[in-house]
């Protein structure tokens, strides 16, 4: 102990006798705001040691089942943050990437959030899976991918719009309506699942001259 505390105090009764100069003051009230960034610091400190100490116990628990790989240290805090995953449909849908009527690929942009509603950069395994939610009960999917962690780390994207991992992925079978449905499920080194699920506007390639179907919730005209 370097005895601060106890300086303080006697400063502070001095002060409260009146017994101080305009100095010894300005002095007193540098020292408190010292003291007050030490403590806010050690706070800091210990809320840290906490978040990764529950993340290691998590990790431990889960080596001891003998379920998941191990996690390297600098992945236990963000491991430990992580708590919902989003698809940013702002940055996800179609894009028409030659002259063509139509899009030729899909742009998604997947966000592991925090409690904040953060984006976390926390490679994981990521399944995509796009569908016609207008098609037939059991019919195929549109398309499916899936990417290992280090594929992930690769497609991280940080900029002033947004952050998250960003895929561009030709069609595998070209839509022939406008909203589709991409589910996304994340998998962390842990042993964690996150499901997430959204609605996406596409501009389905026109074949053979044909107009594409689009999907509305408007009613038909009145024939009569």
């Amino acid at each position: 102990m370097d005895g601060t505390p106890t300086r303080l105090l006697l400063s502070l009764a001095a002060l409260a006798s009146g017994c101080t100069t305009p100095a010894q003051v300005e002095r007193l009230e540098a020292e408190l705001r010292d003291q007050q960034d030490r403590l806010t610091a050690q706070a800091e400190a210990l809320d840290s040691a906490r978040t990764e100490r529950d993340a290691l116990r998590l990790q431990r628990d889960k080596l001891l089942a003998g379920k998941t790989p191990v996690v390297h240290p600098e992945q236990a805090d963000l491991l430990a943050r992580i708590n919902q995953l989003a698809i940013n449909t702002w940055m996800t849908g179609g894009q028409n990437t030659d002259d063509s009527p139509g899009d030729d690929q899909l742009v998604v942009l997947i966000q592991p959030r925090d409690a904040d509603n953060e984006p976390v950069k926390l490679p994981g395994t990521l399944e995509l899976r796009l569908s016609d939610p207008a098609a037939p009960e059991g019919s195929d999917p549109l398309g499916s991918w899936k990417f290992a962690p280090d594929e992930c780390r690769q497609r991280w994207l940080s900029s002033m719009l947004s952050r998250g991992f960003l895929f561009r992925l030709p069609w595998q079978t070209p839509p022939t309506r406008d909203r589709l449905l991409l589910h996304a499920r994340f998998d962390t080194t842990d042993g964690r699942r996150f499901d997430a699920d959204a609605l996406i506007h596409v501009r389905p390639p026109a074949s053979n001259g044909e107009q594409p179907a689009q999907t509305s919730n408007e009613a038909p005209p009145d024939g009569g």
